[in-house]
C-alpha cells in the first residue's frame, strides 16, 4: 500500500537566510502561475512543521517562493475540507463519502482541542451529509506550548482551550461535544498549575514517549477505555472520524494513543458483558482515519510513528465541494474553525466580519490554486477506512 505522496522528494527550501513567519491562513492575492517542478517543491514545504498547534517559523532559501509558499501555506493551515473525489475504483458502499451518506450519526474524537483542524473539510461534510455530529476531545489541552492573555499552563489554558473547543462545534454546527476528563501532557493538573504566574517554561513529553506511555498516564488518571466506550454508547454514532494509531498525523503520541484506546473500545462497547452501566451495546459500523503524514515524519523515515504502515488503501477526499448546509465550501467553515482558534491564541483582534473576509479570500485562493493545477493537502484530504470487526 502506498505512503502518502505529496512529499515525495527531499526539499530544497527547508534552510536559508530568509525566514517568513507563517501562520493559520495568512492570504496573499496575487498567486502566480507555478510549474510542475515548483508545485512539488512548494507541496514539501506546506506540510514542515504542520501540527506544531498550528503556528510555524519556516525558513525559505528562495525568496521568488515566499509568496506561493504563503499561499499555499494558508490553504494548508486552514485544514481544508473535500470534494468527493474517493479512491478511483472502489464500489460506492466502500468509500470515504458514500459511507457518511448513508450514515446517521458521526462522532469526531482527538486529544486536543484543534485537533478537529487536522480533518476540518470532512468533519464539515459529515455533517452535511450525515445529519448528526459529535465531537469529543479526551483532554482539554492543558499543557499547551502555546499560552496567551496572560494565562496559565493547567486549569486556566484549558478552560479557555476548552471555550474554543465549543466555538468550533458550534462553527461545525455539532448536535453536541464534550471533552473528557484526563490531562494533556507529562504532568498532572496539579502540578500544572503549580507552574503560575504565566511564562513558566513549557515542559512537554520527552522526544522518545510512545503511545504507550500516554496510555499509562491516563490510566492513572481515570479509565480511557470505558470512557470511549461510554462515548460511544451515548451517542451511537455509525462512523467514528480520528487520527491513526501509525503516525497520529504529526507523531504527537497523545493522537496516537486515542487511536489505540479507540480501537479497544469499540468491540467493547458491542459487548453487553462489558462496562455495564455505561449505556446499552452499540457497534460501530466504520472508522475513518486520517491519513495524511506531515513531511518533518517523512524525512526522518517516520521516526515518531509506532508500528507497521496501514494496509488499507488511501483515499482522496477533495477539498472544494460546496456545503448546502453551510452555504460555503467544506473548506472555507474549516478556515472558520482556524481563524477562531488563531484570533484567540495568537490575540489577532479580528472581528466576527473580518474572519469572515479572510476565509472567503482563502477560498477564493484554494480555488484558484486548484486551477493552477495543485492537488495536495488541504485541498485533498487522505483518508483510510479501518475496517471493523
Amino acid at each position: 500500500m502506498r505512503r502518502p505522496t505529496w512529499t515525495t522528494h527531499t526539499p530544497t527550501m527547508s534552510i536559508g537566510n530568509h525566514h517568513c513567519r507563517l501562520f493559520f491562513g495568512e492570504t496573499l492575492t496575487d498567486f502566480e502561475p507555478i510549474t510542475k517542478d515548483q508545485r512539488d517543491e512548494v507541496g514539501d514545504t506546506l506540510w514542515r512543521h504542520l501540527f506544531s498547534q498550528g503556528f510555524l517559523v519556516e525558513r525559505v532559501r528562495h525568496r521568488s517562493f515566499i509568496q506561493i509558499v504563503l499561499s499555499l501555506l494558508l490553504l494548508t493551515l486552514l485544514m481544508g475540507s473535500s470534494i468527493g473525489s474517493g479512491a478511483v475504483g472502489l464500489p460506492k458502499e466502500q468509500s470515504i463519502i458514500g459511507i457518511l451518506q448513508r450514515s446517521q450519526r458521526v462522532l469526531w474524537i482527538g486529544a486536543h482541542p484543534d485537533d478537529e483542524n487536522s480533518s476540518g473539510g470532512l468533519i464539515a461534510r459529515a455533517k452535511d451529509t450525515s445529519g448528526a455530529l459529535f465531537m469529543v476531545s479526551l483532554t482539554r489541552g492543558e499543557n499547551s506550548d502555546i499560552v496567551w492573555g496572560g494565562l496559565c499552563r493547567g486549569s486556566q489554558i484549558g478552560r479557555a482551550r476548552a471555550a474554543l473547543f465549543a466555538q468550533s462545534a458550534a462553527l461545525f454546527r455539532a448536535d453536541g461535544y464534550e471533552l473528557g476528563p484526563f490531562i494533556n501532557g507529562p504532568h498532572s493538573l496539579e502540578e500544572l498549575d503549580r507552574q503560575c504566574p504565566p511564562g513558566a517554561p513549557f515542559r512537554g513529553w520527552p522526544p522518545t514517549t510512545t503511545s504507550d506511555e500516554v496510555i499509562t498516564k491516563w490510566r492513572r488518571e481515570g479509565d480511557p477505555v470505558k470512557y470511549i466506550v461510554a462515548i460511544l454508547r451515548r451517542y451511537r454514532p455509525q462512523v467514528v472520524l480520528a487520527m491513526d494509531r501509525y503516525c497520529g498525523v504529526s507523531g504527537n503520541p497523545e493522537h496516537i494513543a486515542v487511536a489505540r484506546l479507540l480501537l479497544e473500545a469499540i468491540p467493547l462497547a458491542a459487548d453487553a458483558q462489558s462496562y455495564p452501566g455505561t449505556g446499552n451495546p452499540w457497534q460501530v459500523e466504520h472508522v475513518i482515519f486520517s491519513a495524511h503524514v506531515i513531511p518533518p515524519l517523512i524525512q526522518c523515515h517516520y521516526c515518531k510513528c509506532e508500528g507497521q504502515e496501514p494496509q488499507q488503501p488511501v483515499q482522496d477526499v477533495s477539498a472544494l465541494d460546496r456545503s448546502r448546509l453551510h452555504d460555503m465550501t467544506y473548506f472555507r467553515v474549516s478556515c472558520l474553525v482556524a481563524k477562531t482558534y488563531q484570533n484567540t491564541m495568537q490575540q489577532r483582534g479580528w472581528s466576527e466580519s473580518q474572519i469572515q473576509a479572510l476565509c472567503a479570500q482563502a477560498e477564493r485562493d484554494a480555488l484558484r490554486a486548484y486551477q493552477q493545477g495543485i492537488r495536495t493537502y488541504p485541498l485533498v484530504e487522505p483518508y483510510r477506512l479501518y475496517p471493523v470487526q
